[in-house]
C-alpha cells in the first residue's frame, strides 16, 4: 500500500499476454478502480511473477519475476507508477 492508501500486487499468470501481470487498487466511489501498470511478454522484462511487491524511499515498484529475463531464469523487475 502506498501512502495514498493505493493498493498493489501481481497476478502470476493472467493479463494480455497471459504472462502475469503488475495491478493498483484505488478507492473509488465506494468500491477499487483497477490500473494495470505492466502486462509481462516472458521477454527481458520477465513473465509469471510470484514475490510480493515492495516499494523504494522514491516510491519505485520491486518484485521477481520466474521466468524470462536474459538468461530465461527470471528477473527483478521495476516499475515506476
Amino acid at each position: 500500500m502506498d501512502a495514498a492508501g493505493n493498493l498493489y500486487g501481481t497476478t502470476y499468470a493472467g493479463g494480455v499476454n497471459a504472462k502475469g501481470s503488475v495491478f493498483k487498487l484505488s478507492s473509488s466511489s465506494g468500491g477499487w478502480a483497477y490500473t494495470s501498470l505492466h502486462a509481462f511478454t516472458e521477454g527481458t522484462d520477465g513473465g509469471f511473477p510470484y514475490s510480493d511487491v515492495v516499494f523504494d524511499s522514491d516510491g519505485n515498484l520491486y518484485g521477481t519475476a520466474s521466468a524470462g529475463g536474459t538468461l530465461g531464469n527470471g528477473v527483478v523487475w521495476q516499475i515506476a507508477p
